[in-house]
């Protein structure tokens, strides 16, 4: 056990904050189905710095948890398939990687916190032994060690009297409770990049604030990165460093957040800001984007925001976008035909 955590601190050392821990080149995970090949993700790219928050949004259907399922080889194949591209983790490509390498990096590297948590957790098993689980095959803790290691990570993500929760079934807990375990049990390894996929998603407001404040406060302690997918826009303005806006599979503006929320730039984007209540003026109707995300079957040709789009031309039935720096040198990219025209929406 001590070898291996040594072995851990030498390759973080490896790392410094501000460089590139995780790289997302192109990647594309696709369906096949009934109606032909959904093309779930389909040209990802984004990196995730060491020590540092990506903020993932976009509505439901755009591809945001397919891609950090994609991360973790969890992707059912079939009906799911790897059609491209690259997960660069400290340079080694997840995608290349044998199932028996990716059980290694499950949990211990890269862990996640998914939507629901009580779906997620085993019904049938403590919450105590859904964490030792953990740091048993991937720490070499016994199960007394990895009983005390359980206990103290309850206690570190805020529930009372953890030497009883411990034995308890995820039934017997509030969904508050629950999401804290989840968020346990992703922690238990220390791992150095946390994916968390709508953490929130459920909870009543002051439940999420602790959430969210649990989970950047471990990440202050622990120095890992985090990706956080979320629709939540307020939130990402409050906890990331970087953010990634995805539509139809593909990331279509991408930039630090002072960037995004200071100068949006592509159309969906700031269409999801001014879909936002102005509290400073109540009583006005909310703006919305027209239509629905398009089915991963039949996305359109060429922009695959355009059926939506007010400024959609015949540029962009015939060519898709490509991402392109906003401004020379800013590292904001945004993949629009019409840039100077989105600026005055």
């Amino acid at each position: 056990m001590a070898t291996s955590n040594q072995a851990r601190s030498a390759q973080r050392a490896e790392i410094k904050k501000g460089e590139v821990l995780l790289e997302v080149r192109n990647l594309r995970t696709h369906f096949r189905g009934d109606e032909g090949i959904a093309k779930a993700v389909d040209g990802v790219n984004y990196s995730v710095l060491a020590g540092q928050t990506l903020g993932i949004v976009g509505e439901s259907g755009c591809g945001k948890s397919v891609t950090a399922l994609s991360i973790l080889g969890l992707v059912p194949m079939p009906p799911g398939f790897h059609a491209g591209g690259e997960i660069l983790f400290r340079g080694e490509d997840l995608c290349k990687a044998s199932e028996a390498r990716m059980r290694q990096v499950r949990g211990n590297d890269i862990s996640m916190i998914f939507q629901e948590p009580m779906t997620a957790l085993n019904p049938v098993f403590t919450v105590g032994n859904q964490i030792m689980e953990t740091v048993m095959l991937h720490q070499g803790f016994d199960k007394d060690a990895a009983r005390n290691h359980a206990i103290s990570m309850l206690e570190k993500v805020g529930i009372p009297s953890p030497r009883q929760r411990v034995d308890e079934y995820p039934h017997q807990l509030s969904g508050g409770m629950r999401q804290r375990v989840m968020i346990a049990m992703a922690m238990a390894c220390s791992p150095q990049l946390l994916i968390a996929d709508e953490p929130t998603t459920a909870l009543d407001v002051t439940i999420q604030a602790q959430v969210l404040a649990l989970i950047t406060d471990l990440q202050r302690r622990e120095g890992m990165s985090v990706v956080l997918i979320t629709h939540d826009l307020g939130v990402v303005a409050q906890t990331t460093d970087h953010v990634a806006v995805m539509y139809a599979g593909k990331v279509v503006e991408y930039g630090d957040v002072e960037s995004i929320f200071g100068k949006p730039r592509h159309p969906y984007t700031i269409g999801l800001f001014h879909s936002l209540p102005d509290l400073a003026g109540p009583g006005e109707r909310l703006a919305t984007i027209d239509g629905i995300v398009p089915s991963a079957f039949h996305f359109p040709t060429g922009c695959r925001f355009r059926t939506r789009c007010l400024l959609a031309s015949d540029k962009c039935v015939n060519e898709e976008p490509a991402l392109v720096e906003a401004e020379s040198g800013s590292g904001h990219t945004v993949a629009c035909h019409h840039l100077e025209e989105a600026e005055k929406l």
